[in-house]
């Protein structure tokens, strides 16, 4: 069984030059961000609603979704260590308690 159709595909190119430190740019960007230089950059050009010189706006939100992939990079790495623990009946480690703490404030931060 292969993938299902998509109702619109992309079956257009836009082809865009760049210089190297454009491009390291961008891929900086782009793994701040948890996402492929590509999807990146078709986000930043079709975002209609976005100003162009609103730098601290997107620093804003490029730190946003950076926090939010490591928290689910944490909350992966919490749930194998839960899953862990269960199966092997091992009590839970000493330390776990004051770093679900930090976790707990750091989601609070962000969702304030």
């Amino acid at each position: 069984m292969g993938r299902p159709k998509v109702s619109e595909p992309r079956d257009r190119q836009f082809n865009l030059s760049l210089t190297a430190s454009e491009l390291a740019s961008l891929q900086r960007r782009a793994e701040a961000v948890g996402m492929r230089p590509v999807h990146l950059g078709r986000a930043l050009l079709l975002d209609e609603n976005r100003k162009i010189n609103s730098r601290e706006k997107e620093n804003h939100n490029c730190m946003e979704r950076l926090i939010f992939t490591q928290l689910v990079r944490l909350g992966n790495n919490l749930n194998q260590l839960v899953r862990h623990l269960h199966r092997t009946g091992d009590p839970l480690p000493g330390d776990l308690a004051p770093l679900l703490n930090d976790i707990r404030q750091i989601i609070a931060r962000v969702s304030s």
